[in-house]
């Protein structure tokens, strides 16, 4: 382990090495975050230092996380799977689905989550730990830079995403955030938002959907195919439970999300400018799909914040329900993320 910290108490950052990975850890008094610059500056993990919880989801397939698909034949998005860890990463610039980005193939989720990002420490001090990470995209003329501010004694961070378009002509995107959750801090929690509208995607299979596909109603309600019955998909499902479903939330009164356990009295929210992101995509499963690719071990819910509901890339720019970044252009979009200790706690953008 190589440590750069200069100071001992509050916020601190440090390089570190953990099983052949390059990592940074930022952390102050009440919060641990694990950042991984050569694989998308996905965010490992997001720890409260006093219940020692990190909030954040592992897929036990692939953890410790690697930085490359196998050496085998690519399908049914393995070569997305193939280094699916869990955590938070970004998702650019073509939403979910594998598709053809202006002649540029693109994998699942995109190209950013998986290319190494440049890392400069802007700040380092008793105050606060600043640092600014760039992914620069290989296939598009896109890039993205996160800059990135932790301060003493608070339990969240802040950063500002600015996406640079390095092309003549004007680039539509499918962006969003992806955090999963998962661990101790999920079991017996509930989604709180301020969304008002809930709406379940198209379903290539409708036969394999829970939910009845295109539904579409009030928060946090959205009704069963089997049963007819409004399943509440606020809650967590139970460990092991079969219930698993996707669901899209509009309408909000601010951009906000925060998933709160009453056992801990702790939350953890996502405030983002509803502006830039319209859209909240929720995956929970109580198991995960029994088969291929995680097997029946998979108990999460997601939050994630997005430009464009869920559909390919294709049909989102014939719906023109992407966000458009002009030629040589940019945008830029606050976001905070961290701990609360109320249920109605938000936030400040």
């Amino acid at each position: 382990m190589h440590a750069i910290s200069q100071t001992w108490h509050g916020p601190r950052l440090n390089f570190i090495r953990w099983n052949g990975l390059k990592l940074i850890t930022i952390e102050n008094e009440r919060i641990r975050v694990v950042i991984w610059p050569e694989h998308g500056a996905d965010i490992l993990e997001f720890r409260h230092k006093a219940t020692d919880i990190d909030v954040l989801w592992k897929n036990r397939y692939n953890y410790p996380p690697k930085s490359r698909a196998l050496d085998l034949p690519h399908g049914g998005r393995s070569e997305f799977y193939d280094v699916f860890h869990g955590g938070w990463f970004v998702s650019l610039p073509s939403g979910f689905f594998p598709g053809d980005y202006f002649g540029a193939l693109l994998g699942c989720h995109g190209e950013l989550h998986s290319i190494p990002w440049e890392v400069e420490v802007l700040e380092q001090s008793a105050q606060r730990v600043r640092i600014a990470l760039t992914g620069s995209s290989v296939r598009t003329p896109l890039k993205l830079n996160r800059e990135i501010i932790l301060e003493t004694g608070e339990p969240f961070l802040r950063w500002t995403d600015t996406l640079y378009n390095r092309a003549d002509m004007r680039l539509p995107v499918a962006w969003l955030q992806h955090p999963g959750f998962g661990g101790p801090f999920i079991e017996g929690a509930e989604l709180v938002t301020a969304a008002s509208s809930i709406s379940v995607p198209p379903a290539d299979r409708p036969e394999l959907s829970q939910l009845v596909p295109e539904y579409r109603g009030v928060w946090p309600r959205a009704k069963e195919q089997q049963t007819g019955i409004q399943r509440d998909c606020s809650k967590v499902p139970n460990r092991g439970s079969k219930i698993e479903h996707v669901v899209q939330l509009t309408d909000w009164e601010y951009g906000w999300g925060s998933l709160w356990n009453p056992r801990f009295s702790l939350g953890f929210g996502l405030r983002w400018d509803e502006d830039i992101y319209p859209y909240a995509w929720s995956w929970a499963a109580g198991c995960g799909n029994q088969t291929y690719p995680l097997w029946g071990t998979c108990h999460t819910i997601t939050l994630q914040p997005s430009t464009s509901p869920l559909l390919p890339f294709a049909q989102l720019l014939e719906k023109n329900e992407v966000l458009w970044v002009e030629g040589h252009g940019q945008v830029a979009t606050p976001m905070t993320v961290g701990f609360t200790t109320r249920k109605d706690e938000v936030l400040e953008l």
